[in-house]
């Protein structure tokens, strides 16, 4: 990693990058607006529009990957990127190719692509007109997903609106048993760091 050229730090939160230098001893940055942390994308990340939310996911899905945005040998270009989120999973496999023996055990309709089950909670837009998504999926309060927590996954019930269906300012989960039903444990909030999936339908 270039050290002395400007990083761009972004936070998905808000969808929106800052510039900013690398030092020697990284510390964690926040968002100068949410005070979520950052991530730093790269010395060649363009950020896309503040309000193109597919963009932005398609982002998030290549930090998620390990994909960043740096200058490549020889090139100084930071190479080949997907240009939209439906390009994300063939770009990958391209990336990443699976091994010879990863290509015995694919089953013969393994052309078909199943869409990924885990990715981080996504917040659009501001409290009190905020709504979440989860892989590009809209996350609705009483949703049933499950959360990743001490090696385990654990079923929750996501939780976004209060009394009289009213917006919250953070959402949390509550412990979930059976089909929408949820136990009176403490709630837990969760935030954009949390690993979080959809159940196995």
């Amino acid at each position: 990693m270039i050290q002395g050229y400007l990083q761009h730090w972004a936070c998905f939160q808000c969808q929106k990058t800052f510039k900013g230098e690398l030092s020697k001893r990284p510390l964690e940055r926040l968002c100068p607006q949410c005070r979520t942390p950052m991530t730093n994308m790269g010395t060649d990340f363009k950020a896309p529009a503040q309000k193109n939310v597919k963009q932005w996911q398609k982002v998030r899905l290549l930090f998620q990957a390990g994909v960043k945005f740096f200058p490549q040998e020889g090139t100084q270009l930071p190479g080949e990127r997907p240009d939209t989120l439906a390009d994300v999973p063939a770009f990958l496999k391209k990336v990443y190719p699976p091994s010879a023996g990863e290509r015995l055990l694919e089953p013969a309709n393994s052309r078909n692509v199943v869409a990924p089950r885990e990715g981080r909670l996504v917040q659009h837009d501001q409290f009190p007109t905020q709504t979440y998504s989860l892989l590009g999926k809209t996350v609705q309060s009483g949703e049933a997903l499950e959360w990743f927590q001490d090696g385990q996954w654990l079923p929750i019930g996501f939780i976004c609106r209060g009394n009289g269906y009213k917006p919250i300012p953070h959402p949390y989960a509550l412990p979930r048993r059976a089909d929408a039903v949820f136990d009176s444990g403490s709630p837990t909030f969760l935030s954009s760091q949390d690993r979080l999936r959809w159940p196995q339908q």
